[in-house]
C-alpha cells in the first residue's frame, strides 16, 4: 500500500472497505463489480503486439468519433428531458467489459456500466437458456448490479465479427419515471429499495437486432409515462445499431486484431500516462471532511463523509473512513462502486485533464470505502439519493486533488469544486402535447464552477456530474413539461466569495399551467450545509433550500401591468410577492400545484478561491456593476469602501479598512492547542446528531485525538 498509508491508516476490523457491503443476489455479484481491468485476452495480446503507435492514435480518434456521433444521435432522437440536455452517456467497451472510449454527457455513467457487461459475460454467455449473440439487446438499471439508481437506465449490445465477440456498445441516462410512488422516480421519503420503482440488474429485451414487444410492453407498463419511456428506449436501440454498424465497418477496414488490440492498448496507455503524471507530484497525505444535512425520517440530521488521499509514487489511495452509519430512514445511502465511479467526474475532468477518459486512469487508484455506512450501504436500503453522498466524496477529492496539484506542473487544474448543492424539482402531469410527462428540467445543468487559482469560476457552466451538458430552451421545456418557466436568471450573491469568486447558478422560477395544474416533488440536500467548499481560504457556495410560494399574487400584478423583479435575492429580501411562503427541506413528496403558485430552485454556486481581502477592488466593482453581488456584500465581505456619491470603490480607503480587518483577525486568533481545547467542548444538540454516529468520530467511541480520522 505504501509507507504513508502504513504509517497513518488503520482500517477497522469487521468492516468492508474494498467492495460493496452486500452479498451475491440474483443478477448481482459484488466481487465482480469490484474488478478493475480484466486480464488481457489472447486475441488482445496478438493485436497489441501487431498494432503500431500511429494506428493506435488513429483508432482512438475514430472510436471517439463513433461514440460522439452516437451521443448526438441519442440526444436528437430522445424526447426525454434529461437525455436531451445531456444527462446521458454513450460508450465503447472491450469484449471483457472495460470502458475504452466514452462520449459524454456524464463520465461516471460509463464507469458504472462495466459490471453488468461482465456479469452477462460470466454468467449468461455460458448458460444455454440465455447465451450471448450478435444483435442481443440488454437493459439494466439496478443500483446493486453496478448502477447509479433506478432512474438512470441503460441499454447494451454485444458486437460480434465473424462469430467472435469483439466489443460492447452502451448508451443510456436519466429517465423520467421508474414506477416508484413518486412521479419522476426520486422518492425523498423512501426507506427501502422497493419504494424506488423497478430494478433490472441485466436483462435481455431483444435479439436479432430487434426489441421484443413483450419485453417492451412489460417495461413500459411499469411507469407513468409509457409513451416517453418507449420512445426513449427505441432511440437507445437505434443508437446502439449505429455504433455497432460503425465498429463493424472499422473492423472490416482494419482487421479484428487491429481493433481489439488497439482498444486494449488505449486502456493500458491511459494507465501509463496517469502513472507518469502522478510521479511528477509530491507524495503526501491530504484530508478533507464533508458534512451532509440529510432529510432523515422527516427531519434534518447531520452526517459525515471524510476523505483521505494518499499519494505515493505513481498511485493514489482514497480512504473514505469515519463515515456516519446507515440510518435506514431515507434514500441517502451510497454504494462502494458509486463512490468509485463518482470520483471519475473530478479525476477525468480536472486531475487527469487532457488524458483519454477511460477505465485505464482508475487503475492508478485504490478505493477503500468503509461499510456498512451511508457511503457503502447494504442492499435492502433505499439508495436513490446515494449520489449526494458520492458527491460529497467527489468534492472532498476535488479539494484534496487541488492541494496535491498546487506545487506541480498541472496547477492549471487547481480550483474549488463545481457546485453540487442538489435541489431538483421533478414536474409531472399532462403536457401541452397531450401526453403524460415526468422529469427534471435542464436548469439542473446550469450550476456554478468553483473559483480557480488564477481567475473567477464561470457561472451557469454545466452539470456537476457532466462537463458537457446543456440547460435547454425554456420554450421547449414548457411544451414538454406541465409547467411554465417565468424566469431563468443568474442571481446575485449566489456563489462563494474569495480572491477569485465562484460562479453562480441559474435560478428557475416557474408556475403550474392552466386549470390542470401540475404535480411537483423534489429531492436534494445542502439545505443548511453547503456541499460546495471553497479552497485556500475561499468561502463556501451558499446552501439552497427549496422555496415555494403558494397562492402568489404575481400573475395578478402582471395582468395589472405591474413590474416584479424575479431575482431570488430580491424576492427573499423584499418579499415583493405575496402568498404563503414555504422555505423547507429540498426532499419533499408529491403535491399538486395550481397556476400562480411559484416554484423556485437552483443548483447553487461554486466556492471561492483565496482570501476575500486579496480580491482586486476592480473585480469587486465589476461584480457590483454586473449584478453579481449587492453593495453590502462588497463592503461587509470584501472590505471595500464605496463612495456614497459616485458609487465607486475608493481603493485607498479600502486598503486602510482591510488593514484594520487583518489586525482584528490577529487579535481574535488563538494558538492551535487552545483552539482544539475549546473546540472539543462544542457539540451539536442531540437531535441534530441522532444519526451521526459517535461524536466527534462516528466509528470510534472515545476517540480524542487532535486530528480526527487518523486512527493510527
Amino acid at each position: 500500500m505504501g509507507e504513508l498509508f502504513e504509517r497513518y491508516a488503520r482500517l477497522s476490523e469487521g468492516l468492508i472497505y474494498e467492495r460493496d457491503a452486500y452479498e451475491r443476489r440474483p443478477g448481482v455479484d459484488p466481487e465482480l463489480i469490484g474488478h478493475g481491468l480484466e486480464p488481457v485476452t489472447e486475441l488482445e495480446r496478438r493485436g497489441m503486439d501487431a498494432v503500431a503507435e500511429i494506428d493506435v492514435e488513429l483508432l482512438f480518434h475514430k472510436l471517439t468519433a463513433i461514440a460522439e456521433e452516437a451521443r448526438d444521435v441519442y440526444m436528437s432522437l430522445s424526447i426525454s428531458e434529461a437525455i436531451m440536455t445531456g444527462d446521458m452517456n454513450c460508450g465503447i467497451f472491450t469484449a471483457s467489459g472495460d470502458p475504452a472510449v466514452v462520449a459524454t454527457g456524464i463520465y461516471f455513467h460509463t464507469m458504472l456500466n462495466n459490471a453488468q457487461l461482465k456479469y452477462a459475460k460470466k454468467y449468461y454467455e455460458p448458460d444455454p437458456t440465455v447465451g450471448l449473440s450478435d444483435g442481443d439487446i440488454y437493459f439494466f438499471n439496478d443500483e446493486l448490479g453496478g448502477g447509479v439508481h433506478p432512474f438512470d437506465m441503460f441499454t447494451a449490445m454485444p458486437v460480434f465479427f465473424e462469430g467472435t465477440h469483439v466489443a460492447w456498445v452502451t448508451c443510456g441516462g436519466h429517465q423520467g419515471d421508474s414506477g416508484s410512488p413518486t412521479p419522476g422516480g426520486f422518492n425523498a421519503k423512501a426507506r427501502t429499495r422497493y419504494e424506488e420503482g423497478f430494478h433490472v440488474p441485466m436483462m435481455r429485451i431483444g435479439d436479432g437486432f430487434r426489441l421484443n414487444q413483450d419485453m417492451l410492453d412489460m417495461l413500459a407498463g411499469e411507469v407513468r409515462n409509457p409513451f416517453v419511456f418507449s420512445a426513449d428506449l427505441r432511440s437507445r436501440v437505434a443508437t446502439l445499431f449505429q455504433m455497432h454498424r460503425r465498429i463493424v465497418r472499422e473492423i472490416e477496414r482494419r482487421g479484428v486484431e487491429h481493433v481489439v488490440g488497439g482498444m486494449r492498448t488505449i486502456l493500458t496507455r491511459a494507465e501509463q500516462a496517469a502513472r507518469g503524471r502522478l510521479r511528477q507530484l509530491n507524495d503526501g497525505v491530504f484530508r478533507a471532511v464533508m458534512f451532509n444535512d440529510d432529510d432523515i425520517g422527516g427531519s434534518l440530521g447531520l452526517t459525515r463523509i471524510p476523505v483521505i488521499l494518499f499519494k505515493e509514487d505513481d498511485s493514489l489511495t482514497l480512504l473514505v473512513q469515519g463515515v456516519s452509519p446507515e440510518n435506514r430512514l431515507g434514500p441517502m445511502h451510497g454504494t462502494w462502486h458509486l463512490v468509485r465511479a463518482a470520483t471519475a467526474v473530478y479525476l477525468f475532468s480536472y486531475f487527469f485533464r487532457g488524458l483519454p477518459p477511460n477505465a485505464g486512469l482508475l487503475e492508478t487508484c485504490r478505493y477503500l470505502v468503509e461499510g456498512p455506512s451511508i457511503a457503502n450501504a447494504t442492499d435492502e436500503l433505499a439508495h436513490g439519493m446515494g449520489t449526494s453522498i458520492a458527491a460529497c466524496v467527489t468534492n472532498g477529492c476535488h479539494v484534496l486533488g487541488s492541494k496535491a496539484l498546487f506545487a506541480s506542473p498541472y496547477r492549471i487544474a487547481v480550483q474549488a469544486p463545481h457546485s453540487r448543492n442538489q435541489n431538483v424539482f421533478t414536474f409531472a402531469g399532462e403536457n401541452r402535447r397531450g401526453y403524460n410527462s415526468a422529469n427534471i428540467t435542464g436548469t439542473c445543468n446550469a450550476a456554478g464552477q468553483g473559483g480557480r487559482f488564477d481567475g473567477d469560476g464561470e457561472s451557469a457552466i454545466g452539470f456537476f456530474w457532466g462537463p458537457f451538458t446543456d440547460a435547454g430552451e425554456t420554450e421547449d421545456m414548457d411544451s414538454r413539461l406541465p409547467h411554465f418557466v417565468l424566469s431563468r436568471a443568474i442571481d446575485r450573491n449566489n456563489h462563494g466569495y474569495g480572491k477569485f469568486r465562484g460562479g453562480a447558478s441559474l435560478v428557475e422560477i416557474s408556475t403550474a399551467c392552466g386549470d390542470p395544474g401540475c404535480f411537483l416533488n423534489s429531492w436534494g440536500s445542502a439545505d443548511k450545509i453547503s456541499h460546495n467548499p471553497g479552497i485556500m481560504g475561499g468561502y463556501m457556495g451558499p446552501p439552497n433550500p427549496r422555496i415555494v410560494i403558494e397562492g402568489s399574487d404575481l400573475l395578478d400584478k402582471a395582468r395589472a401591468g405591474g413590474d416584479v423583479d424575479l431575482h431570488m435575492a430580491d424576492l427573499m429580501a423584499k418579499r415583493s410577492v405575496d402568498g404563503t411562503w414555504r422555505i423547507e427541506s429540498s426532499g419533499q413528496p408529491t403535491e399538486k400545484f395550481a397556476e400562480g403558485d411559484l416554484m423556485i430552485f437552483t443548483m447553487g454556486g461554486g466556492g471561492g478561491y483565496g482570501d476575500v481581502l486579496e480580491r482586486d477592488p476592480a473585480a469587486i466593482q465589476r461584480d457590483v456593476d454586473d449584478g453579481m453581488i449587492d453593495p453590502h456584500i462588497a463592503e461587509r465581505v470584501y472590505g471595500a469602501v464605496i463612495d456614497a456619491e459616485t458609487g465607486r470603490i475608493d481603493r485607498a480607503a479600502t486598503e486602510k479598512k482591510r488593514a484594520g480587518i487583518r489586525r482584528e483577525r490577529l487579535r481574535k486568533a488563538k494558538p492551535f492547542d487552545r483552539f482544539v481545547a475549546d473546540w472539543r467542548k462544542r457539540r451539536p444538540k442531540d437531535r441534530i446528531i441522532a444519526y451521526y454516529g459517535e461524536w466527534p468520530e462516528p466509528r470510534a467511541p472515545g476517540y480524542d485525538k487532535e486530528f480526527w480520522g487518523f486512527y493510527g
